[in-house]
């Protein structure tokens, strides 16, 4: 599952800052408690140093006031007579608090030179404070966990927006123009630099690419021009036998069919999606003009095709000569690779052109299919992938078992 670094950044900031404020606030809590047992331990020295030093330890002391009570007991006497209610059933030493009459004491019971030392200490105001101070805390608590919410989203805003205006100018890019290298982070301008950098070596590639086409294209079309004058001119004087009547017209039928290719390719490389002239047309008529076409270069291939519409007369918006060679270029792959049938299914979502091919390779045309179109179904599959690349279509060739091969074209928008 994908997570955008905002929110990794937001979550990160979040639990450190919050985990931060908890512990700060448990040393807190763990220095009060340290001070009032600090105060606890002072004050039972305080009061049995005041006791040793103020009465006489052979006799029973009684001392009591609003919030304290004291008393010495001797060695030699009862202490179930002379004890107060709230010392009674306390082991010996104690340190503790104890809830008496609907008040909290702190007890302190223990043994000093000739008696034992009793004092309860009423801390119901101290428990009142203690109380008030971890309200305070927790509010605290509260306040601080928000502001840390708050703060995380900023600060992931913060350190994300770079990044997601990097993102947005890659996405902006048309043309390969080159990203803008005055960012005020010295790592996306780095970033910048090296995508610029790659961007400069793509468009010479296609530049490049584009001058062999283009060069290939005009060196091919003078020859292919030559074979078919020269078969035209053999043609014309019709001397020649049926059989090689026959080859002849296979003859010109393939420099046609090439000749179509060159001047394909010639047009795809001249046309961008700017210059390119997009029309409504009937993709049916169109689908039957090539079929014309085909038949009367191939006499034979009229019975083999079949056109099936699934939605009567299709209208698509595009450039219909560059839609024409496609169509071309699959009817003659699939007239080329067998010797059935080739159905031609179209629809206004699709178009798919069926054989009944045997064996065929079974692929789905990406960037592989450019780099093998010689392995595996020529420059007319070669061309189709590149047309379908400028009208942003998806191509696809499969093989089943039982209706063969079918080339598969889906309109996209």
């Amino acid at each position: 599952m994908e997570r955008s670094i905002s929110s990794r950044i937001k979550k990160l900031f979040f639990w450190t800052y919050t985990l931060s404020v908890l512990a700060v606030l448990f040393t807190a809590w763990l220095f009060l408690e340290f001070m009032e047992g600090t105060m606890m331990k002072m004050d039972k020295q305080s009061e049995i140093e005041h006791l040793l030093s103020r009465h006489d330890t052979d006799q029973v002391v009684h001392v009591k006031s609003a919030m304290l009570t004291l008393t010495y007991l001797p060695t030699h006497t009862s202490e179930i007579e002379n004890l107060p209610i709230i010392f009674r059933n306390l082991s010996i030493p104690y340190e503790g608090e104890v809830e008496f009459l609907d008040k909290e004491y702190m007890v302190i019971i223990d043994k000093v030179p000739g008696g034992t030392f009793f004092l309860a200490k009423d801390q119901s105001l101290f428990g009142q404070y203690e109380a008030l101070m971890i309200s305070v805390l927790l509010s605290l608590l509260v306040i601080a966990i928000l502001l840390g919410y708050g703060l995380s989203i900023m600060i992931s805003r913060m350190v994300s927006s770079p990044v997601t205006q990097l993102t947005q100018d890659i996405q902006s890019i048309d043309n390969l123009t080159c990203l803008p290298e005055t960012y005020k982070d010295a790592e996306l301008n780095r970033i910048s630099a090296c995508f610029n950098a790659f961007l400069s070596k793509i468009d010479a590639l296609i530049k490049r690419e584009r001058s062999l086409i283009t060069m290939a294209s005009h060196e091919l079309r003078t020859p292919v021009a030559v074979i078919l004058g020269a078969a035209e001119v053999i043609e014309h004087r019709q001397q020649l036998q049926a059989d090689d009547q026959k080859t002849l017209q296979r003859i010109i039928s393939s420099a046609e069919i090439m000749s179509d290719n060159i001047k394909a390719l010639l047009t795809i490389v001249r046309q961008t999606k700017d210059t390119a002239v997009n029309e409504s047309f009937s993709l049916l008529t169109l689908a039957n003009d090539v079929t014309a076409s085909i038949a009367d270069a191939t006499p034979n291939a009229k019975e083999r095709i079949e056109i099936q519409s699934l939605k009567g007369d299709t209208l698509i918006e595009a450039d219909s000569s560059i839609v024409r060679i496609l169509l071309s270029n699959l009817i003659n792959n699939g007239l080329n690779h067998n010797e059935g049938k080739v159905i031609v299914v179209i629809s206004d979502q699709f178009i798919e052109v069926w054989d009944e091919a045997e064996k065929s390779v079974v692929n789905t045309l990406d960037s592989a299919l450019v780099s093998d179109a010689k392995e595996s179904h020529g420059l007319g599959l070669y061309i189709v992938t590149l047309i379908c690349e400028q009208l942003e279509w998806r191509f696809t060739l499969e093989h089943t078992p039982t209706r063969g091969t079918y080339a598969r074209i889906v309109f996209q928008p």
